[in-house]
C-alpha cells in the first residue's frame, strides 16, 4: 500500500476550488459570533472549509503552537445535525468519510495519522491540495453516521458515551440555569489525546472555550460565541495533554462532552 508521501508524489496538486460563502472564520455559521481577545488564543491554520446543502459548516484545522488538530462543526437547531459523527476515526479518516472523491485532500492532513499508519485505501483516488480546500453546496454524506435529514433539538446530546451532559429545561429551555463550569481531563483520568465538546444555545448566550496544558500553564485554542438557536461541535487534540473545557453561566444551553485517548 502506498504511504502518504508516495501518494503525494503521484497525485495532482490542486488550488482552492471556490469562494467561501460563510461568515468569517471567527464566527459560527449563520451568526455574528466572535472570537474573544481577553486571553490569547493559539493561531489556527485552516486546512479545509466545507459547506453542506443542509447548512452545516465544517472546518478542519491545525494549531500553530500546540500542533493539535481540530474539527469544528456549526449548525442550526431544528435544521441540521453534526456530520463528523464517528469519534473513533482519525482526522484524515473523518475528512475522507464526509467528502466526495471529487474534493481534494489538504496536503497537511497526510501527516495527521501516527507514523507507520497505512494510508487509507480511499486516499488512492483523491487529489491533494497544497492550499486550503474551500467547497460549498456539498451533499450531506450518507456514510458519516448521521442521516441527511437528522436535526438537533435543544434536548439532544451529541456525544454518547460522554463525561458530562447538562440539558436545558423542558418544555422551556431557558427555565434551567447552568452556572459557569469547567470540565478538566484530570477529573476523568488525567492526560488525554482529544477534547470533544458540544454546545447548543437555546437560551440567548453561549460561549465555548477549550484549553490544553503545556509546561504547567493552560493555553486556549478555541473560543467562540455560539449564536442563539445554533449548535457547535468541536474535536481538538493530537497527543496526551491535560485539557479543559469551559462554559460560561447561562440558561437554556446543552453542554455535552468527553475526553478520549
Amino acid at each position: 500500500m502506498l504511504s502518504g508521501r508516495a501518494l503525494l508524489a503521484v497525485l495532482v496538486v490542486l488550488p482552492t476550488l471556490t469562494a467561501w460563502n460563510a461568515a468569517p472564520a471567527s464566527a459560527a455559521a449563520g451568526s455574528n459570533a466572535q472570537v474573544y481577545d481577553d486571553e490569547p488564543v493559539d493561531r489556527e491554520i485552516e486546512l479545509a472549509r466545507l459547506g453542506y446543502q443542509n447548512g452545516v459548516r465544517v472546518v478542519f484545522s491545525r494549531d500553530v503552537a500546540s500542533g493539535d488538530w481540530g474539527i469544528r462543526q456549526d449548525g442550526e437547531m431544528g435544521r441540521n445535525a453534526p456530520l463528523a459523527y464517528d469519534d473513533k476515526q482519525g482526522i484524515l479518516k473523518t475528512y475522507l468519510t464526509i467528502t466526495p472523491k471529487s474534493v481534494p485532500v489538504p496536503r497537511e492532513l497526510l501527516s495527521e495519522p501516527p507514523a507507520g499508519t497505512p494510508a487509507p485505501p480511499e486516499l488512492a483516488y483523491r487529489t491533494i491540495a497544497a492550499s486550503v480546500v474551500v467547497v460549498d453546496d456539498l451533499a450531506v454524506p450518507t456514510s458519516s453516521g448521521m442521516a441527511a435529514s437528522a436535526v438537533m433539538t435543544c434536548w439532544d446530546l451529541y456525544w454518547n458515551s460522554y463525561n458530562w451532559a447538562e440539558l436545558p429545561g423542558y418544555p422551556n429551555p431557558g427555565s434551567v440555569w447552568h452556572p459557569a463550569k469547567t470540565y478538566y481531563s484530570s477529573d476523568f483520568g488525567g492526560m488525554k489525546m482529544y477534547s470533544y465538546s458540544y454546545l447548543a444555545n437555546c437560551g440567548g448566550y453561549a460561549r465555548h472555550r477549550i484549553y490544553y496544558k503545556s509546561a504547567g500553564d493552560y493555553y486556549k485554542h478555541h473560543d467562540y460565541e455560539v449564536a442563539s438557536y445554533h449548535w457547535q461541535a468541536v474535536k481538538k487534540g493530537s497527543v496526551h495533554r491535560y485539557r479543559k473545557v469551559l462554559y460560561d453561566g447561562t440558561s437554556g444551553d446543552t453542554r455535552n462532552g468527553k475526553y478520549t485517548g
